[in-house]
């Protein structure tokens, strides 16, 4: 059984460019790493933070629980300290002695780095879910996926394209999606989600102009296959794309209710999509 040492991963990370002062976006999978010599999150936080140094930062989603209307659980109260449902890399991120996590109810960030605090700050229940992203690509932050360039495709510059456009904001009859969270004050309060990024299974289709456009980079990090690209560029080739077609990105699953019945720039839709729906039942 081969086992990964963090100097192999550290040498993946600047194989694909990744240099000390960096400010990676990440979306992981980290089963997808394979066995490490030492526990998988400790040798995977040392070889992050050597890669982007101390005037580096790193980032991931620390997304949390919300729900409709008629199913909200009162009991579940967003919890700066609670783990969140977003993948392992959050996780072991959150443990971090020095991580910093916005504070917005359902889809905050976390953040480790020189940079942490300036990308975080002012994330909470008045802002939009993606706000972080754009803070960190006018830093000249990179957008970096590891282990599911297939399995959850897609760059977070893709959904802060989407939020620029406007298009976060345009869903079909609105239905409130809700969780309670506690003010600065410590005070019980009810958040009402007022944007969503929506399915991601279609940001593959971006991939292909980002090739084209150049800057995109592949590499591994142990037996996780990764793509890494400045957040700039990759943020520019989808503004561009869904400014002309706001349906680029929907997945190709006809009984997706997200991509097929959720949108009011995609009517076209509507109807195929329940017709499919009655006569599969």
């Amino acid at each position: 059984m081969i086992k990964h040492t963090k100097q192999e991963l550290l040498d993946g990370l600047q194989k694909m460019g990744i240099v000390k002062g960096d400010i990676l976006v990440i979306a992981a999978d980290l089963g997808e790493v394979g066995f490490t010599e030492g526990k998988l999150q400790d040798v995977i936080m040392v070889a992050l933070l050597d890669a982007v140094g101390e005037s580096g930062t790193i980032i991931a989603p620390c997304f949390t629980n919300y729900y409709f209307i008629h199913e909200i659980d009162k009991e579940d109260v967003f919890d700066i300290q609670k783990a969140p449902n977003s993948g392992s890399l959050s996780r072991i991120m959150l443990n971090h002695p020095k991580s910093h996590r916005s504070l917005h109810p359902t889809n905050s960030f976390v953040a480790i780095g020189a940079k942490a605090e300036e990308i975080l700050k002012g994330h909470d229940e008045n802002s939009l879910s993606y706000d972080p992203v754009g803070k960190a690509i006018d830093l000249n932050a990179k957008m970096f996926l590891i282990g599911c360039v297939a399995s959850s495709p897609g760059f977070f510059s893709v959904h802060y394209a989407q939020q620029a456009l406007g298009l976060t904001q345009k869903r079909f009859l609105k239905p409130k999606r809700e969780v309670y969270y506690k003010d600065k004050n410590g005070e019980k309060k009810l958040f009402i989600k007022k944007d969503f990024g929506g399915c991601a299974k279609g940001c593959y289709k971006f991939y292909s102009h980002y090739v084209v456009d150049g800057g995109l980079t592949t590499g591994w990090f142990g037996n996780a296959y990764c793509i890494i690209m400045n957040g700039k560029r990759a943020f520019d080739v989808a503004y561009k794309i869904l400014k002309t077609n706001p349906r680029f990105a929907l997945c190709d699953d006809p009984l997706c209710g997200s991509c097929r019945a959720s949108w009011s720039f995609n009517k076209r839709d509507y109807i195929p999509y329940y017709l499919r729906k009655i006569f599969k039942k």
